[in-house]
């Protein structure tokens, strides 16, 4: 019998790809970045490691002045991050492993940083593959393990950006995972991704309504909301608690976002909140910058998201459920797909790494259902070429090549500005567009 490409491809060892995929992400870790996100991480870090809070302001210059490069050597000050304080504890540790290894290597300490990123990418990989090979076929599981595993859409946010979305998802999946099986490993589980990045909390009712309409009791959904409260506060605040560090500067950082401060494209004064990136709203961005300076949105948008998803959780608690079929794993990705989306379709500011969320649910509901692959590589072309274009893709050459970041600037604020922006535009629409089809067509909703 003849053996196809496919079948010998499928049919490698997986600790081969394993290696392969570790490799790539090794050769581009401490070259790459992208200059905003991962300069707030090294100024964290550096700052974390001598007791500062995370959630400080630092000029860059004080904090790097034995580290030689022209974009450490500015008069910048840069903010904290806006992620509660385990992050921040991180990168403070992996601010003296570097130190201790090669002192002011600026190379040595991203590649440090970007550890835990590469390991988040590997993890949520054999956890995809481990959760289909359980709920599908051998065959099945390789092909998710290799979406994930060499998906150019989360190396590019992961790998190359820096932004470790990807592990705080590697978090969430296993809490989706193990819900019905053992839903205070889930509860565990769901604490840890909430503490990294916030937008796992939007799935603490959810799977909570799940849990009360699998098990009829309501101490068991009581029980899953109280163990997230428990941990989520204490990785919270014990660390600020511990080092003394002030609450108003997490919580102004943590509340950035929906607080009054300029966008992060419109330099107009009188902006009330960001809004655009890769959420719908980025139009206003078209319309504020190229048809009317004076226009702004209505500043109740930014809250928009909010009945938005409390709708889709009394949608759950509405939905009929009869048979041991409505639950399990296929269901809780189909709710957190629906969950994410509406989330990120009504929010007024989305980063592009945070759909690491959207694409791994929405894979995982496809492959589940045995639908289309299609529309998963449709998915991760359109979210990649977004990256290239909003960031755009040479930035992340800047610590290599310092010219790249004033040359990007000078073309985003240039007369290709506008074409940036409605391309932005139009990806956001069209992903938006392709996931809700799937959502609204494909998917059997008892309701």
């Amino acid at each position: 019998m003849t053996i196809t490409v496919k079948e010998r491809i499928l049919g490698f060892p997986k600790i081969a790809y394993l290696f392969l995929a570790l490799s790539l992400r090794l050769a581009l870790a401490p070259f790459l970045s992208h200059p905003f996100d991962e300069r707030t991480f090294m100024a964290v870090g550096a700052s974390v490691a001598k007791g500062i809070t995370p959630y400080g302001q630092y000029l860059l210059k004080a904090l790097f002045i034995e580290t030689p490069h022209p974009h450490l050597a500015l008069e910048l000050v840069i903010s904290g991050i806006w992620y509660p304080p385990p992050w921040g504890l991180l990168t403070g540790g992996l601010y003296l492993l570097s130190s201790s290894l090669a002192p002011n290597n600026l190379y040595v300490y991203v590649f440090a940083l970007k550890l835990p990123v590469i390991i988040g990418e590997l993890a949520l990989a054999g956890l995809v593959y481990y959760v289909l090979r359980q709920e599908d076929s051998e065959k099945t599981a390789t092909k998710g393990f290799l979406l994930v595993l060499f998906c150019p859409f989360i190396i590019a946010v992961g790998t190359v950006w820096g932004m470790f979305d990807a592990l705080a998802m590697f978090f969430a999946l296993f809490s989706a995972w193990s819900l019905q099986e053992n839903w205070k490993v889930s509860a565990v589980f769901l604490s840890i991704a909430s503490v990294l990045n916030v937008y796992p909390l939007l799935l603490v009712p959810l799977y909570a309504i799940l849990l009360y309409k699998h098990e009829r009791k309501l101490s068991t959904a009581t029980g899953f909301f109280s163990i997230i409260a428990v941990l989520t506060s204490l990785f919270t605040f014990v660390p600020m608690f511990v080092y003394n560090w002030p609450l108003s500067g997490m919580y102004n950082a943590l509340t950035y976002q929906l607080g009054s401060t300029n966008s992060s494209y419109n330099s107009q004064a009188g902006v009330q909140f960001p809004y655009g990136t890769a959420s719908p709203f980025n139009i206003f961005t078209l319309i504020s910058e190229y048809v009317s300076k004076t226009f702004q949105p209505p500043s109740v948008l930014a809250y928009l998201w909010i009945p938005a998803c409390l709708a889709i959780y009394v949608l759950l608690l509405r939905a009929k459920t009869s048979t041991k079929s409505d639950f399990g794993v296929a269901t809780t990705m189909k709710w957190s797909l629906l969950l994410v989306l509406t989330f990120f379709t009504t929010r007024v500011w989305v980063s592009e790494q945070n759909l690491v969320f959207l694409f791994t649910f929405f894979a995982l509901t496809i492959i589940l259902s045995n639908a289309e692959w299609t529309k998963l590589h449709i998915l991760w072309i359109m979210l990649l070429s977004f990256v290239i274009v909003h960031v755009p893709a040479v930035l992340f050459l800047w610590m290599p090549y310092p010219w790249t970041l004033d040359s990007a600037g000078t073309f985003a604020d240039g007369p290709l500005g506008f074409t940036r922006l409605l391309m932005m535009t139009i990806l956001t629409f069209c992903w938006l567009v392709l996931t809700w089809d799937y959502v609204a067509r494909k998917l059997k909703w008892k309701l």
